[in-house]
């Protein structure tokens, strides 16, 4: 163990932020949610791995990205590494605001808005920090680790160059980064990597419903982010000093401190009425409607189109009882016969021992 490393040279930030919005134009974005005048924002082309946004304005790092020809009107605000720096300590600095501020101001939105990436960080300034990646990645090669269920790791560079270890593959949706952040940037400044201070990161990528519900609990807490990210990974990541599995690494339980473990549920909830007409009008749906009646009425054939006509669509249960909810809500329960006559029914399996 590191009798030198501290916690007070610990610092935790928020390192990404990736936001979807829906039905507000690129003018609110800028004004309402960041409180930058469009004006200085400029168009460009961009696009965004996963998604099909093929435009951007783009404010120094910070950017929204939209389309230049589509029905969509969904855009996603991103705020990389370097912009969620600039934006804390210039920006809202300047306002006197936290950034924990301005993503709480986020839920004026709620309805509009979702959380996709969130990537947050313990910063060690240590001179002697509480670990290297290099001697987790000693570890993770004896197998002497846990994160959740996953024992996947990844190791890259050296002690030179810049040594980072990664926890869980690329498609999680909390994976693990460790790293030299101090040769990261020396590299990028172009100095030596002795003439900047010592940091080591530790950083979690929080992806899909992990990102957003992350956030909500964040913005709704007291704790500070320092002390959620430690108990987020007191819960899920465990080095082990034997392969045993009975001594717990004492410098990671250090670097841990004595705060609740906590864990994020991300129960699949059923998708009420509201949402899944949303995603039928932004997420394609709409398009392809649009697309396959556009043929239709033009005499063009394609393969599959003719049976849309002939296809005896049934409601799924949850959206059946989505749809009986809110027909009776406004005052249509003569509608709840024909409903029920169109919804999927449950076959019941057979008993073989009762014929």
């Amino acid at each position: 163990m590191n009798i030198f490393a501290n916690k007070k040279s610990l610092n935790a930030v928020v390192d990404w932020l990736q936001i979807q919005i829906i039905e507000m134009d690129m003018a609110d974005i800028a004004r309402n949610i960041l409180d930058i005048p469009e004006t200085y924002f400029n168009l460009e082309n961009g696009s965004l791995k996963y998604y099909s946004y093929d435009c951007c304005y783009r404010f120094g790092d910070i950017r929204i990205y939209d389309y230049q020809r589509s029905i969509h009107t969904d855009k996603m605000l991103v705020l990389s590494g370097n912009a969620c720096k600039w934006y804390r300590e210039e920006w809202l600095k300047q306002k006197d605001q936290s950034f924990k501020t301005f993503m709480s101001n986020l839920l004026i939105y709620e309805e509009a808005i979702t959380i996709t990436r969130l990537d947050v960080a313990i910063d060690d300034f240590n001179k002697e920090p509480f670990f290297t990646p290099t001697q987790l990645t000693k570890l993770c090669k004896k197998k002497q680790f846990v994160y959740g269920k996953s024992t996947s790791y990844l190791p890259y560079g050296d002690e030179q160059t810049g040594a980072t270890l990664y926890l869980k593959p690329p498609n999680a949706d909390d994976r693990l980064k460790i790293y030299d952040k101090q040769a990261e940037l020396a590299k990028k400044q172009g100095v030596r990597k002795k003439d900047l201070p010592p940091q080591i990161r530790t950083e979690i990528a929080f992806r899909r419903d992990k990102a957003h519900t992350f956030f909500l609990f964040y913005v709704t807490s007291n704790q500070p982010l320092l002390k959620l990210i430690q108990g987020y990974l007191k819960e899920k990541v465990k080095f082990y000093s034997d392969q045993g599995f009975q001594i717990p690494l004492k410098r990671w339980q250090k670097f841990l401190g004595d705060v609740e473990p906590f864990k994020i549920s991300t129960p699949k909830e059923a998708v009420n009425l509201s949402k899944k007409v949303n995603w039928f009008i932004y997420g394609g749906g709409l398009a392809i409607y649009k697309a396959t009646q556009l043929l239709k009425e033009n005499h063009i054939s394609l393969e599959g189109l003719e049976r849309i006509e002939h296809q005896d669509v049934e409601y799924p249960t949850d959206l059946s009882n989505e749809l009986k909810k809110y027909v009776i809500s406004q005052n249509r329960p003569d509608l709840i016969e024909q409903i029920n006559s169109e919804t999927k029914k449950l076959k019941k399996k057979r008993n073989d021992e009762n014929g």
